[in-house]
Parts: C-alpha cells; sequence; structure tokens
C-alpha cells in the first residue's frame, strides 16, 4: 500500500494544540496540506484526538481550528537520537473546503516569505 505524501514545508509558526485535558503550545517544525510536525518534548501518543488553532498573522481576524489525530511521535532521546527533534507528527481530519483553503494560504505565505 503506497501513502500519497504532500509536499512538507518549513514554517516558522508556533501552533496551539488542546488534547482535552489541556492546552499546549509548540512551534511548528514543518507542514503540509494534510498534517503538521509540532517540536515538543512531551508528544501526545499515537491515536490521540486534538484540536489544533495555529497562530497566524492575518489580515482576517477569524481563527482557524482544525482537527487532527497524532499519528507518530518521536521522543526527548539525547542519548539514542541526539540528532532527532522531539515532537509528534499530526494528521488534519475531517477538513472542509474553507480549512484546506485556510492551510493552503498558510503553507503559500511561508513559502514566498523571505528568508533571513
Amino acid at each position: 500500500m503506497s501513502v500519497d505524501r504532500k509536499p512538507r514545508f518549513s514554517l516558522k509558526l508556533q501552533i496551539v494544540y488542546d488534547d482535552g485535558a489541556s492546552f499546549m503550545s509548540g512551534p511548528v517544525l514543518d507542514m503540509s496540506e494534510t498534517g503538521v510536525f509540532i517540536e515538543t518534548v512531551m508528544p501526545l501518543e499515537p491515536g490521540t484526538a486534538v484540536r489544533l488553532m495555529p497562530l497566524v498573522k492575518d489580515d482576517d481576524s477569524s481563527v482557524l481550528e482544525l482537527e487532527g489525530e497524532v499519528v507518530r511521535k518521536a521522543d526527548y532521546d539525547l542519548d539514542n537520537h541526539f540528532d532527532r527533534t522531539p515532537g509528534m507528527g499530526i494528521r488534519f481530519v475531517d477538513m472542509n473546503d474553507e480549512q484546506r483553503s485556510a492551510i493552503a494560504s498558510i503553507l503559500e505565505r511561508g513559502r514566498t516569505k523571505p528568508s533571513a
């Protein structure tokens, strides 16, 4: 079975996530049309449902909320994986057209932003 992977883009973006028990936030390492990798030393377990809110500076005052599911985690492990960024991969679920368009816009802005 092949997985249709979408291109990932590195973004400088913070994201708030809620697992139903607490709110947390972390920097986005990369994002695609179908998911996001959040850097954190306390990743949630695969299968955990989360609500995501990217903190995007935009002319639009609406808040983008997405549903997701943790599909992989990379634990903080300096002894065995000192070169691996700790965090979790989250797949977006049940997205509507408006959410897909908002994600595409975030990715486009990230791609066209001049590097410092």
